[in-house]
């Protein structure tokens, strides 16, 4: 009865709209009406397409742009930190002075051994491609990750399309002075992939990683022996072994600890820190700090993860290393220096103590002008684009 009723109404209905003269048009104005509904859907696709696009435009630039903020994860950013130590990258394969020549890896390291020798000299790196990039770091702390990372963070990795340093063969060497935030007795512990050495207060008091430099040796990292050495004996190093750091223990039997050192709280003391890429494949370091309490007797021997402790994150000021802003830096720019998924790395405490940087007093010392006294190579040399001209020393 309903379905009649309704059939009914609609035949009236029809029937009054075709005899009325001022809606005689109705059809015509319903298809204008859906075409213009179908011309409103389309514009609003084409806009949501356009800001899709526009988003994605911004975001690529905003990531180009974010690529100096995020190397403080890594080798340092190229923006003047209140206290950092400032490192200078060279690439040992490319002489500039016309007397130097591309070196070996076992050059390297005689090299590394040489520059110790000589107090930490830098005029023995001066020949070699230094790009005008200064970094400043606040702490070190970079999972294993490509060695083409080295040369991208020092904004040296490109010129006309091909690569202007590969990844092997290259240093950077920082420097500073720092102030003891307490009074006691220290030790470094860290890696270097290939290898870490820190000068403290003018003493080699940590030296890691594949090669060991000041033995001559380009691999004795690795060896078993060397390592038993070092950590069997009373006074020895511990080998600190981590769940987070798998590789390092199988190859090089876990984080090596250094030479104690004693500070007083308040003085100022000078430190110098070398890291290395020598085959170009996979990089890599870390630099904690052990401190020594109550006269207590330096912990040495292998220590399995359940055992290891954990260190102080050497650092300057209040910055840690945040996985998310590591990883980002080494996926910047649509490139991906990660491996085995960013997993490479000890814990560390999250209240460790700082260690502030006096620039002044590194002026002072004139240790900024061992680092920075020669620039070799022209100003296109910067390479990518993203040097910061007014800081190129």
């Amino acid at each position: 009865m309903k379905k009649s009723v309704c059939t009914a109404c609609t035949a009236l209905l029809f029937s009054l709209l075709s005899a009325t003269p001022a809606c005689a048009d109705w059809g015509n104005l319903w298809e204008e009406t859906k075409k213009l509904e179908q011309d409103a859907r389309k514009l609003g696709q084409q806009t949501r397409d356009f800001g899709v696009q526009a988003w994605q435009e911004a975001q690529r630039g905003w990531d180009a742009l974010d690529i100096n903020g995020t190397l403080q994860a890594a080798f340092g950013s190229d923006v003047n930190e209140q206290s950092a130590l400032v490192g200078r990258f060279y690439d040992l394969k490319q002489p500039v002075d016309g007397k130097s020549r591309p070196l070996r890896r076992q050059q390297v390291v005689e090299l590394f051994r040489q520059f110790d020798d000589k107090k930490w000299d830098s005029k023995l790196f001066e020949g070699y491609y230094s790009p005008k990039v200064k970094l400043y770091a606040p702490y070190f702390y970079l999972p294993r990750c490509k060695a083409e990372y080295g040369p991208e963070a020092f904004q040296c990795n490109e010129k006309e399309g091909k690569p202007r340093v590969r990844p092997s063969d290259w240093v950077v060497i920082y420097r500073g002075v720092v102030t003891a935030p307490e009074s006691g007795t220290f030790r470094f512990a860290g890696m270097g992939d290939d290898v870490l050495m820190v000068r403290f207060n003018n003493k080699l008091v940590l030296e890691s990683g594949w090669s060991i430099p000041t033995r001559g040796s380009m691999t004795l990292g690795t060896d078993k022996g060397y390592q038993h050495e070092l950590s069997s004996r009373k006074g020895g190093r511990a080998l600190y072994r981590y769940k987070t750091t798998p590789h390092w223990n199988r190859m090089l039997g876990g984080i090596p600890t250094g030479t104690p050192f004693k500070v007083q709280k308040g003085k100022k003391y000078p430190i110098e820190i070398l890291v290395s890429e020598i085959p170009g494949n996979e990089f890599g370091f870390c630099l904690l700090l052990e401190e020594l309490k109550n006269g207590k007797k330096a912990p040495y021997g292998t220590y399995e993860p359940n055992e290891s402790p954990t260190l102080h994150l050497f650092r300057t000021n209040k910055s840690l290393p945040e996985p998310e802003r590591i990883k980002k830096a080494l996926t910047v720019g649509g490139k991906n220096y990660t491996v085995n998924g960013n997993m490479e790395g000890p814990p560390f405490r999250k209240d460790s103590l700082i260690w502030e940087v006096d620039f002044a007093e590194a002026e002072k010392r004139g240790l900024f002008d061992r680092i920075f006294g020669k620039i070799t190579g022209s100003d296109k040399d910067t390479a990518m684009g993203t040097s910061r001209k007014n800081d190129e020393g």
